[in-house]
């Protein structure tokens, strides 16, 4: 296994130990905010009930990432050889949480525009600090991941071949790899 792999793998545990923990507790602490019971129930719903997507996609992801992405992504590294069989399509994986961290991001988005709103715009404290953390933490660590990723592909060989493997490329074939 190369140092790469071993960097993934921190970085897999900095997610999945520090990002994602801290931004479940905004959503719970946003959604359970005792502030919303102010407000009569028609004025919150549509903030309860944005807030419940953003939560349930969220989840969806880091379901995702952890039982399919993530794996796949040590399995490439950890394989002997690209002949290793079957080796999972990256491509794919990475196109599905991407399409996810979308959904998420458009939702967050609409949490901020409503939030501007003068409804709630000073007050709701906890629901602001949700889509900052969002707009912040979120973007910043999902992107620092795909980079990675296509920085293991640009650079690293044996991650390359192997997931080059699992497409059915022959990674020596120059003809099918440019």
């Amino acid at each position: 296994m190369c140092k790469h792999a071993d960097q993934t793998a921190e970085f897999i545990a900095h997610l999945l130990d520090n990002v994602y923990p801290c931004l479940e507790l905004k959503i719970q602490n946003a959604i359970h905010c005792h502030f919303l019971n102010d407000y009569d129930a028609e004025a919150t719903a549509y903030l309860k009930e944005l807030m419940q997507q953003i939560k349930n996609d969220f989840s969806s992801l880091v379901t995702c990432e952890q039982k399919l992405v993530f794996p796949s992504v040590m399995k490439v590294f950890n394989a002997k050889s690209a002949k290793e069989v079957p080796m999972p399509n990256l491509f794919d994986l990475m196109q599905l949480t991407r399409s996810k961290e979308h959904k998420i991001m458009a939702q967050v988005s609409t949490l901020t525009s409503l939030l501007s709103t003068n409804t709630w715009n000073k007050t709701a404290i906890k629901q602001h600090d949700l889509a900052n953390a969002f707009n912040d933490s979120f973007v910043k660590e999902k992107y620092k991941w795909n980079k990675m990723i296509e920085d293991r592909l640009n650079a690293c060989s044996c991650f390359r071949s192997n997931v080059l493997k699992g497409l059915g490329v022959n990674p020596h074939d120059k003809s099918k790899n440019n």
